[in-house]
């Protein structure tokens, strides 16, 4: 319960929370265009939403500590809960594994759980006992790895459940964070110890030492520059180590407990301030911008990016998911700009034996394709266009060439607001002519 641990220290009941609407407090740049925030609120009352991944059904999925659950996000809001079997156990990481299912830790349960996209759970209890299985990523090795806070120990679970464990070298270093990095090797923070770790995925472990004294390293992502970006929860700072071991800090503007972090569609880093009530931003060259999240005191925790190109977080005392326009729509091998820049479109497969996010390729300004399984198969093609002068409306039309499961997402990058059209598997996909897709003309 760290988080919670921390803000007992750090936010006294009563303390004054900044920001009621959406804005930015940029050191060094102006703010993005159309940045804009929209909140969901959780139906389990003190549920905790904390850490969030997104699935590969097109949806985010995050663990609720408090109301012992996992949960299910659809772009446009709509949140689904399923319990956890075992009671009060504290789920807290979650992310997308390589078998098409959701991996979750139950920190108090000392288990890793599954959850398959239908909502099915199965739990696998970790040997350490009061291990207490923190945050989870997906290794390159086909494998899932966690951290364990009291066991002081880096995990390993195959996707059939069997778990080895390794032990971090220095004593009581609490690991926190992980995610795996683009040299082969798994990520870590030491929150206590005050370094980033490196695990190899046949377990040999290497410390590095954070130059900021009880900086308490916790949230830590790959980013798109080949470096770990992690955040100093008590240091107030960003770090990015290099896969050499080099450490570099950026102040953040806002002082206050810094949570998670991700990687966004737009070649940035994301993080959740949570004693500040924002969404910070920082550019691989390390320009800090901060967004207010509406409701005071909501605690942001958790974050991720969508399959609709925008920044979803959790909100751990305030008991919402938040979606977070980036403003821009950036083309990228998954993703499609149509219409002026105006849309981004993404597209999800999943067969009977694999699964995966479509490869992107642009015709026009409007138009676009994507294949799943080779460069020389198409599977779908997409058109936005715009009808305002018609009957004020963007209309989408898509065909497909496939019968596998297709989740496509079309984002109007300007007010956040997302659509999404679903092809069954095991169906021919049906032509898609919605004439009515946005009013949001012009």
């Amino acid at each position: 319960m760290l988080f919670r641990e921390v803000a007992a220290k750090l936010l006294p009941a009563g303390t004054l929370k900044c920001g009621l609407v959406a804005a930015a407090l940029v050191l060094g740049a102006a703010p993005a265009r159309g940045q804009t925030v929209t909140e969901f609120p959780v139906p389990t009352a003190s549920s905790s939403p904390f850490f969030i991944a997104a699935g590969p059904d097109g949806g985010l999925w995050f663990a609720e500590a408090e109301g012992n659950n996992i949960a299910r996000i659809t772009t446009a809001g709509a949140v689904t809960e399923f319990p956890v079997p075992t009671p009060a156990s504290f789920p807290v990481g979650i992310a997308a594994g390589p078998d098409g299912n959701l991996w979750f830790t139950e920190e108090n349960g000392n288990k890793i759980g599954r959850i398959t996209t239908a909502g099915v759970v199965t739990e696998f209890p970790v040997p350490t006992a009061g291990g207490s299985p923190f945050l989870i990523a997906t290794g390159p090795d086909g494998n899932l790895w966690f951290t364990e806070h009291d066991g002081n120990k880096v995990g390993r679970i195959t996707t059939a459940g069997v778990i080895v464990e390794f032990s971090v070298p220095t004593a009581g270093s609490r690991p926190g964070g992980i995610a795996a990095g683009p040299d082969g090797n798994l990520w870590f923070t030491e929150t206590v110890g005050n370094k980033i770790g490196r695990i190899t995925t046949t377990g040999a472990i290497a410390e590095i030492p954070v130059p900021t004294a009880g900086s308490g390293p916790g949230g830590i992502a790959a980013g798109p520059d080949g470096n770990l970006w992690f955040t100093e929860e008590s240091g107030n700072k960003i770090g990015r180590i290099t896969t050499a071991g080099v450490v570099t800090e950026f102040s953040v503007p806002t002082p206050g407990f810094l949570a998670a972090v991700t990687a966004g569609p737009d070649g940035n880093l994301w993080f959740a301030e949570r004693d500040a009530d924002k969404i910070g931003r920082i550019t691989t060259a390390g320009v800090v911008s901060e967004y207010a999240v509406p409701t005071s005191g909501g605690g942001p925790a958790g974050i991720a990016g969508g399959p609709d190109g925008n920044i979803w977080f959790t909100e751990e005392f305030g008991d919402k998911a938040g979606r977070l326009s980036t403003g821009e729509c950036v083309a990228s091998s998954t993703a499609l700009c149509l219409s002026d820049n105006r849309f981004q479109v993404t597209a999800s497969w999943q067969s009977s034996s694999a699964f995966g996010q479509g490869t992107a390729i642009s015709l026009t300004p409007d138009t676009g394709y994507f294949w799943f399984f080779s460069p020389s198969n198409v599977e779908m093609i997409v058109k936005v266009l715009d009808a305002c002068s018609i009957n004020e409306k963007k209309w989408v039309f898509a065909g497909g060439l496939t019968n596998v499961n297709v989740v496509m997402t079309v984002t109007d990058k300007r007010t956040g607001v997302s659509k999404q059209y679903v092809n069954p598997q095991n169906t021919a996909f049906q032509p898609i002519q919605d004439t009515s897709a946005f009013s949001t003309c012009p």
